[in-house]
């Protein structure tokens, strides 16, 4: 069966992962591209990504004029790659949907709009709708680890108590933007005034638990977070950062939610040097627990989400979907 033809937004190293992913895969067909850099414009897709097989698309710099080439080529959904937030995304999407194209999205906040953007997520709601097509936010965290794989747990057990959810990221290996949003670096006091500013710290963790809990039908009232950083005991180097003992190396989250029905807890440790790990455990009957030793890699992942779940949001019910909501095949 032949890839979905798709139009991409957003040629960032994770949108340019999606492209290697969806070419590689043979799960898209890209026939459209857009993105605001001067640098990319004008080129095509085979110029920039430099991989056998991916076309000579021609990348656009108004998102309305691709939105219009994708359709003509005949393409059924726009992969994007752009903001964290949903107020920044969301004049995208209405674009996109408009046009008649189904949207997957690797917006954070996305995952679960409602949690801090709920008047947008109804209004891009009511636009999907009206458009016949479908909205999603895909990822790997938010939109796998912490959320959806404890919620596919959660299928074999006749109650649930509790679930803890954990990620630990070696950002050593990860690219130089990642690095330098968890902190690298930065003295102590630089980490702990960008935090209280919400100008450093991962977007999405509060998402993962809202999406969790909703999907499990869990009510709550208050999700509490913290951020805390992880000092060097010892110099650590990487290709893009020397970071000297004493100073940020990464940071710690921790989130707790407790409703009616249980509690939910995670805890999300990105910094240089640390092994690579995720788990799941729930409480409940039966228990069960899941570790994925050396972890789930995020970039890769993240553009395996977004390719495997065209197909989903495609079949969905026209609207604001889930990736807890949407077929998985």
């Amino acid at each position: 069966m032949a890839g979905h033809k798709t139009l991409h937004v957003g040629l960032g190293p994770i949108g340019r992962e999606i492209i290697a992913a969806a070419t590689k895969s043979g799960r898209c067909e890209p026939v459209a591209a857009v993105d605001i850099d001067p640098d990319m414009t004008g080129r095509t897709l085979a110029d920039i990504m430099q991989i056998d097989g991916v076309p000579d698309v021609v990348v656009s710099a108004d998102l309305a004029e691709a939105a219009a080439i994708a359709v003509e080529q005949g393409a059924t959904a726009a992969l994007v790659a752009t903001g964290s937030h949903v107020e920044q995304v969301a004049p995208q999407f209405e674009t996109l949907m408009a046009a008649g194209l189904n949207c997957v999205s690797t917006c954070e906040e996305m995952i679960f709009p409602w949690l801090r953007a709920d008047a947008a997520a109804d209004e891009l709601d009511a636009a999907a709708r009206a458009a016949g097509v479908s909205l999603l936010g895909a990822g790997v965290n938010p939109g796998f680890v912490l959320d959806l794989l404890p919620f596919v747990t959660t299928r074999v057990c006749q109650t649930v108590s509790a679930i803890y959810a954990t990620r630990i990221v070696n950002g050593s290996v990860r690219r130089q933007q990642l690095q330098a949003k968890i902190g690298s670096g930065l003295s102590e006091d630089e980490f702990r005034a960008r935090a209280a500013n919400d100008a450093i710290g991962h977007v999405g963790l509060g998402e993962s638990a809202a999406l969790l809990a909703d999907s499990l039908g869990w009510s709550w009232d208050n999700i509490e977070q913290s951020i805390e950083p992880v000092i060097a005991d010892v110099d650590v180097k990487t290709e893009y950062f020397d970071v000297k003992r004493g100073q940020v190396r990464g940071q710690a989250q921790t989130l707790k939610l407790v409703a009616p029905q249980g509690v939910i807890e995670m805890e999300l440790i990105m910094a240089l040097d640390e092994p690579s790990m995720d788990a799941v455990r729930v409480e409940g009957e039966p228990p069960v627990e899941l570790v994925v030793e050396g972890g789930i890699h995020g970039d890769r992942a993240t553009a395996g989400t977004v390719i495997n779940f065209v197909t989903p949001c495609i079949k969905a019910a026209p609207g604001l979907r889930t990736v807890t909501d949407v077929p998985l095949s």
